[in-house]
């Protein structure tokens, strides 16, 4: 008898309502979590940094990029140089369309796509189709090939190193996954860094799809507060927000792009509500001030709670300076989300609420205009 009420007891302590248990967590081992320069990214970025894309152009890591320009200042007039002029003016193949494009495509020279570009997921960038893509490689592959771009790149794998391992130095100290969970309904385990050495302050994030139905996240994070040896640094109060922003991306993206019919018409019109910063912002297209909006109110949300309101507040204000002048609303539209989680299992079941949101902001501006 004594066994049996200890066996009770045993099952008390670990379920005290003797219930089903609760599905568990998926643990992400931040140690493991793939941290690496790609020079795919690398390359792209170059060849938009020539081409004097505004997001490629900063000059945060100064003595990094003196050897940059030792190294290829003499191709800036390079084919490649101006065949991605043209993109640029007539595709807007510009701001992160080239990084979007970048996470699918293999090691230079041979810049192979990861996998197959002729039918290209419903949720890729819509600025590219599989004739511009196959267009852009042809010419990258020549930049790549006569301006010896992996000669360059292999020389800087100790500079490589270091960069990684200050990023990790910041991560290892972080507790970030289980609030992806517990916020957007499922945990994606597949997790990915790209260290964008040439992208300054910008920093991007972005699924990557293959056939069989696994999803790869990936955030590119950019490169600037060098140390006294020319080293990036990623100080938390910077980059843990870039960090939640970028991968935020990855749970967003999909949901808006693969449904033009629901958000095109909705996204061109927002985008001629807020079209002077957009523009300045590099926001041109209409799933990329859709999929800001949602993730920058995301983003103030994970601040709020790990923190603190006076933080949140300081990114609210932020956003609005940017030209997010709805966000404060949609961050508390969102905390219907999360009080109501029994009703929206996923943050994917609210976005009509988030739909409707924007569709009566845009009524009144259209009303005041007439």
């Amino acid at each position: 008898m004594k066994y049996l009420i200890l066996i009770i007891l045993v099952i008390y302590i670990i379920d005290p309502g003797c219930s089903s248990p609760k599905p568990k967590i998926p643990v992400n081992n931040k140690e493991n979590i793939e941290i690496v320069v790609n020079p795919a990214i690398d390359l792209f970025s170059l060849i938009h940094r020539f081409v004097g894309d505004n997001q490629y152009t900063e000059l945060l890591l100064p003595e990094y990029i003196a050897e940059v320009e030792n190294y290829f200042g003499h191709l800036k007039n390079h084919p490649t140089i101006e065949f991605a002029r043209e993109y640029n003016l007539q595709y807007q193949i510009n701001g992160d369309a080239p990084m979007a494009l970048a996470v699918y495509i293999g090691p230079p020279p041979a810049l192979e796509p990861r996998l197959d570009l002729s039918n290209l997921p419903s949720a890729f960038d819509p600025r590219w189709d599989s004739t511009l893509i196959s267009n852009y490689l042809i010419n990258a592959r020549k930049f790549a090939l006569e301006s010896n771009f992996m000669e360059f790149h292999n020389n800087q794998k100790d500079f490589h190193d270091m960069a990684i391992a200050n990023l990790r130095k910041m991560i290892g100290k972080e507790q970030i996954f289980e609030w992806y969970y517990n916020f957007f309904g499922y945990y994606p385990e597949n997790f990915k860094m790209y260290l964008a050495l040439l992208n300054g302050s910008c920093s991007y994030g972005y699924p990557v799809f293959y056939p069989e139905g696994e999803t790869e996240f990936v955030s590119l994070i950019g490169a600037r507060f060098p140390d006294n040896q020319g080293f990036p640094t990623y100080p938390k109060n910077w980059f843990l927000p870039i960090m939640i922003h970028e991968y935020t991306h990855s749970y967003i993206n999909p949901l808006i792009k693969s449904k033009p019919e629901e958000y095109k018409d909705l996204g061109e019109a927002l985008l001629v509500t807020h079209r002077a910063k957009m523009i300045e912002n590099g926001y041109n297209v209409w799933n990329v001030i859709i999929q800001e909006y949602l993730v920058r109110a995301c983003t103030i949300h994970f601040l709020e709670q790990n923190e603190g309101k006076r933080k949140a507040q300081q990114n609210i204000r932020y956003d609005i300076e940017s030209g997010f002048t709805e966000i404060e609303g949609l961050v508390k539209l969102l905390d219907e989300y999360k009080e109501n989680r029994n009703t929206y299992l996923n943050i994917e079941s609210f976005l009509p609420k988030i739909k409707k949101y924007f569709e009566n902001y845009i009524k009144q501006v259209n009303s005041k205009n007439n």
